[in-house]
């Protein structure tokens, strides 16, 4: 929507065109056209950017995009591998508060102007990590997750700065005078959301013609900025992420209090060295400022982390992206075993003419319970239970989960190698034979497929703390400089030379290097340290035993002694702080009187024999620690492929041992099944037998008894006819 806008340019901006340049009219029709190509060329990573973060975050409502159906359907479950990925190498990018190193380019050792300035800077740059500094920790995770998520981590520096009226004397007028004091300075660091940046076009970093970073402001943060005139006439709308779908509806849209925002962009045009501020829905730009920082470099930011971005065009794509594939066949197989393991469930039928009994035996029986059946002879004529139930073969489908189940670890163990997630890095469980050494080593070589990240990483991190030192160096007081380095509280040594140091830091022609070593930020390897320290001891304790017996035949070497000392302990943390007491001791050694020597000669020649013996045997250790850190590689290999070999041993062995077991299992049920059915045999003619002997018990007492009655009625007969002749 267009908006007709009146600025009053004298009263309201009070700003200067830069000469041989556009109206502010033509300024804003340019970066319209700027915008307008710059958001169409980054459609696809925006969309793709909310995509990734929906993913993480197992969002899966109005999540239909690229990546298929398979994300979008609620009904199938997930394995969100991906977060656990990210995490994993989030804690350990960043594990530690950062540890800032300073110091000037090029300057000599004996430097103790410089020393002091370095160790200034350094003090106020680490109050940003300090639990009452700016919190740069949360700064550098929220771009260091930008980063591994969409693809790009952003931040930027700012110069903030108020001043009071004071009432004053003039000391030569006598008159009261209103003068602006300075209240207060910073330089502080904001982190820039992946989606409120844009770029012009350009292959790599320094091809890069402008920079924009966009600000959503209300209508009396758009007065108090640009004016009265300018908040009237401005367009203002909902703060909804860019990219988005349209079937997110109002959930990514701002909604406090219903608030309607303008679209604000503060454009860095390299090109005239200009900041330009813009709004779509305005006619003219709001403002624009000659070099605002005078930064050599001129834009506020680092370059940023950015993810698999190629020589073709700067624009990055998600490591998501990548790997996109795996991920989804990963879930569509999770979703399959999740569909048969609810399938899997104990379901059969049985015979309606059994009766009601069978049913209420599966739904009520319980532990030691007896359930009544009707008809019982019938219902063991057709073979008890297992005549009269039939089981659905769940073993078909449990075979078909394992297999899924295969192929899913496998799909996953490939995921992780293209990822580069070592097993121990994700916290995975190692072999109980593998040694600690061992061990040791596949963190340190599954730590190399991230070693390029952590020193981007750490770039990144330094870039920005250097450019906030350039800040600090052209736009800080000294008293600010004084005031926020705390350098009232520096050893007594250094004190002096706090003046000197803040005309070194406000040279324009003095360049510092500002320094986070990657290991300073990533996760704290606490043995490693304890280690590294027990050695740095052991081999100081040598050095100094050497160097004392040097000092005392020849007194006048304990400066130099003193000064390898103190190159010794340089590259440790913390020996800044005692490099000034170093240099103090190094100073009353060379002010001390020279021994009254009658062969002087002789001495020279024997401090500097035992000198070079110093180096040499320092020079035997170092190559001695090399061969032995060569010898132990070589044995953490052996150790490595013999581990591996017995873990596949181990693996066949288990599965051997498995199978050989269900074989047993089903040799076992088989037996135990004919075993069952020759008892029932056995017992069925012993029944038989018992029966028939019955019957021919009864048959031969009847055949006697029957011969008994025959017998008695064939006598009866005889005496019966015997008394018929008789009485005849």
């Amino acid at each position: 929507m267009d908006v007709d806008i009146e600025i009053d340019y004298e009263t309201v901006v009070e700003m200067k065109a830069p000469k041989k340049s556009k109206t502010p009219a033509q300024w804003h029709q340019h970066w319209q056209k700027e915008m307008s190509a710059a958001n169409k060329r980054l459609r696809k990573y925006l969309k793709q950017g909310n995509s990734v973060v929906n993913r993480y975050l197992d969002d899966r409502q109005g999540s239909s995009d690229s990546y298929g159906d398979n994300f979008s359907n609620n009904s199938s479950s997930k394995l969100n591998l991906f977060h656990k990925n990210i995490s994993t190498t989030m804690a350990m990018l960043y594990g530690n508060t950062p540890k800032i190193d300073v110091g000037r380019e090029h300057h000599d050792p004996d430097d103790d102007i410089a020393r002091v300035a370095a160790l200034m800077y350094q003090r106020i740059l680490m109050s940003d990590v300090e639990p009452s500094g700016e919190d740069l920790s949360t700064i550098l995770k929220a771009a260091l997750q930008d980063r591994l998520l969409p693809g790009m981590g952003c931040a930027r520096v700012r110069y903030d700065m108020a001043t009071t009226t004071e009432s004053q004397i003039n000391p030569n007028t006598f008159e009261s005078e209103e003068i602006e004091v300075l209240d207060y300075e910073d330089a502080p660091i904001d982190y820039i959301h992946w989606q409120d940046v844009r770029w012009g076009w350009g292959r790599t970093w320094k091809e890069i013609p402008w920079w924009g970073f966009r600000a959503w402001l209300d209508k009396d943060e758009v007065t108090e900025r640009f004016g009265e005139k300018v908040a009237k006439n401005i367009e203002y709308k909902n703060q909804t992420p860019e990219g988005s779908n349209d079937n997110m509806g109002s959930a990514n849209v701002d909604e406090r209090d219903n608030v309607q925002k303008a679209e604000i962009w503060e454009i860095w045009n390299k090109k005239d060295k200009h900041v330009y501020w813009y709004s779509e829905g305005a006619d003219l730009i709001l403002d624009y400022k000659e070099d605002p920082l005078g930064l050599d470099g001129f834009l506020p930011m680092p370059r940023p982390m950015i993810a698999n971005c190629t020589t073709t065009l700067f624009t990055p794509r998600a490591d998501f992206i990548l790997a996109q594939d795996l991920y989804n066949e990963i879930d569509e197989l999770q979703g399959r075993i999740s569909i048969i393991t609810r399938a899997i469930k104990v379901v059969g039928v049985y015979d309606k003419a059994a009766g009601d009994s069978v049913g209420r035996m599966l739904k009520e029986g319980q532990e030691n319970n007896l359930i009544p059946v009707d008809n019982w002879a019938m219902f063991a004529e057709k073979g008890g239970l297992q005549g009269t139930i039939q089981w659905f073969p769940v073993e078909v489908i449990v075979g078909v989960l394992q297999t899924l189940q295969l192929v899913q670890q496998a799909k996953t163990e490939q995921l992780y190698e293209i990822t580069g997630m070592s097993d121990i890095m994700r916290g995975g469980a190692t072999d109980q034979y593998t040694s600690g050494g061992t061990q040791a080593i596949k963190a340190k070589m599954g730590s190399i497929s991230i070693q390029a990240l952590q020193e981007e990483f750490a770039r990144f991190a330094s870039d920005l703390e250097a450019l906030k030192a350039e800040v600090i160096s052209k736009h800080f007081s000294k008293e600010t400089i004084v005031e926020q380095s705390n350098a009232g509280f520096l050893p007594e040594a250094d004190k002096q030379y706090v003046s000197p140091a803040l005309e070194l830091m406000q040279s324009s022609d003095v360049k510092w290097r500002v320094d986070i070593k990657p290991e300073s930020i990533a996760m704290i390897d606490y043995a490693q340290i304890k280690s590294e320290r027990s050695e740095f001891l052991m081999a100081m304790s040598q050095y100094i035993q050497s160097a004392s017996s040097a000092a005392t035949a020849l007194p006048e070497s304990l400066p130099i002694l003193l000064e390898l000392i103190k190159w010794a302990m340089a590259g440790y943390k913390g020996s800044e702080y005692l490099e000034g007491t170093f240099d103090q001791a190094i100073k009353m050694a060379q002010k001390m009187p020279p021994p009254q020597q009658s062969d002087s000669g002789a001495q020279d020649g024997q401090i500097k024999l035992q000198i070079e013996q110093m180096k040499i045997q320092a020079s035997q250790q170092k190559q001695a620690g090399e061969v032995q850190k060569i010898q132990i590689k070589a044995q953490a290999d052996m150790q490595v492929q013999q581990a591996k070999i017995q873990s596949e041993m181990a693996k066949m062995e288990a599965d051997n041992q498995r199978d050989m077991t269900m074989e047993q299992m089903r040799s076992q049920s088989r037996l135990q099944e004919i075993a069952s059915d020759l008892e029932a045999s056995i017992a069925e003619i012993q029944a038989n037998m018992r029966a028939d002997m019955m019957v021919e018990r009864a048959q031969a007492t009847y055949d006697i008894e029957s011969q008994g009655v025959n017998h008695e009625y064939a006598m009866s007969e005889i005496a019966a006819n015997s008394r018929s002749r008789n009485a005849q």
